[in-house]
């Protein structure tokens, strides 16, 4: 959802290319109509994540966020993409997480990280823009930051220097997921994938499936059950 009708028009056509994702485009007004639009929105209940640009909702984000849930049949997931952000609001994004969204993109980026961002967050990842990322750990983390939330977007130093498509495809291939799938979720050939796979496993020093799901345990990017 955004004020900009051609934008979400945009994203929406963006994620159902592949048939693997049902999205609908909301446009809301600005100012004090934005939470109006909310309420006689058809939002379906069984809609599990939301798009939304945080920064046009200022203050009124929260009550947003309450006026979406209360008619969905479980809690959704939220990306901000966000317009009005640069590289060092490293607070802003901290303030985001902490507020429950799981991942944060500006929209300076090209559409297909949104894409990425979003089957990230599906998968039950936290997706933070790498240059947001970058600067929240050059400044590191504040003393009275919550423990959890550091957890969340840690990142060894190796990660940091992962783009957003290798980090990507090395986290899907940890779910154990193959090229070919991975190639359907980002509309890329099995090749290309594969690329992607061996240059993150070279930046991090893997060589096998296994190393690559060790990591990802280790790093908590999946968990044992």
């Amino acid at each position: 959802m955004d004020t900009n009708p051609v934008l979400v028009a945009g994203i929406s056509m963006l994620l159902q290319e592949d048939g693997s994702v049902a999205a609908k485009a909301l446009t809301v007004s600005t100012g004090q109509s934005m939470l109006g639009d909310l309420l006689a929105a058809n939002i379906d209940p069984e809609t599990d994540l939301i798009i939304i640009d945080p920064c046009q909702f200022g203050d009124q984000l929260e009550a947003a966020m309450d006026i979406i849930g209360a008619g969905l049949s479980k809690k959704p997931r939220y990306i901000a993409y966000c317009g009005v952000m640069k590289a060092g609001d490293q607070e802003t994004v901290r303030s985001l997480l902490t507020l429950g969204f799981s991942g944060v993109v500006s929209k300076q980026v090209d559409l297909q990280v949104v894409k990425i961002a979003v089957a990230s967050v599906r998968h039950g990842l936290v997706h933070v823009e790498q240059a947001y990322a970058e600067a929240m750990f050059q400044a590191g983390p504040d003393a009275d930051a919550d423990p959890i939330l550091i957890d969340r977007i840690r990142k060894t130093p190796m990660e940091a220097e992962l783009t957003e498509r290798e980090a990507f495809v090395l986290r899907a291939v940890a779910f154990g997921k193959s090229m070919k799938e991975i190639g359907h979720e980002l509309d890329l050939s099995s090749k290309t994938v594969e690329t992607y796979k061996a240059r993150g496993a070279s930046k991090l020093g893997l060589r096998t499936r296994k190393d690559i799901v060790g990591h990802a345990l280790r790093s908590g990017w999946v968990t044992q059950q």
